[in-house]
Formats: structure tokens, sequence, C-alpha cells
């Protein structure tokens, strides 16, 4: 976990209303696929569009609530997880979306 942050303990309701596009884990992986499109297509880089990944997980996982067990589980191995560890699972993420 980052220095500073303490583990999600929210109810559901507080954070519902800011996601309603991001329904189920196909739409979360379809909402992150057009991301790392549009990413590729300003810098083709993978440095780039990990870092794009990276901040894609860190926004969902401190604003959404997740939807689905596979949301559940990305958002509690980020929350867990050093920096370099984000990276990793940002590339994982990226392989499981080419």
């Amino acid at each position: 976990m980052r220095e500073g942050t303490t583990p999600r303990t929210e109810p559901a309701q507080a954070c519902l209303g800011l996601m309603n596009f991001v329904q189920n884990w196909d739409e979360w992986r379809e909402s992150l696929s057009e991301t790392v499109r549009a990413a590729r297509e300003i810098d083709p880089s993978e440095q780039h569009t990990v870092e794009v990944v990276e901040d894609m997980i860190d926004f969902l996982s401190e604003r959404v609530c997740p939807g689905s067990n596979e949301e559940r589980m990305i958002r509690a191995m980020w929350d867990h997880a050093e920096e370099d560890e984000r990276r990793t699972l940002a590339r994982i993420l990226l392989r499981m979306l080419d």
C-alpha cells in the first residue's frame, strides 16, 4: 500500500454514482482498451502506454466502487502494491487487452 493511504472501507453508496458507465468487467476492460488505443495514437511507446494504464487504474481505484469480483481483485492488488508492482500489474493488464 502506498505511504499515507489507508484501505478503503467506505460504503458502496458513497462512490456508485461516479462511474455509472462501468457496469461490469467487460465494460471496464473495453473502457481500458479504448484508453490504451488513444494513448498509443498519441505516443506508441510502451512507457507512455503503461503510464496511462497506471493513471487509469489509480483513478478507478481511488474513485470507483468495484462492480465485479474482478474489479475488486484488481483494486485490492493495486491498493497493496508497491510502485514497481503497480507497473507490472499495468503491463499484465496491457497483455490481457492485446
